[in-house]
């Protein structure tokens, strides 16, 4: 009963800590690559205030 509770819980942080290392290794790569696209480090819009 414990030990599968355990065991669980495990897998399933495992599971959440591969994605994250996955996650992170995507946005380093896109971070350092000047030809691909990301809406988060766009910096050609508008400034704020224009209205």
């Amino acid at each position: 009963m414990v030990l599968g509770l355990i065991l669980s819980g495990l897998i399933g942080f495992v599971l959440v800590m591969i994605a994250t290392y996955a996650g992170a290794l995507r946005a380093l790569e896109v971070y350092f690559d000047p030809k691909q696209n990301s809406i988060f480090l766009s910096d050609d819009h508008e400034p704020p205030g224009g209205q």
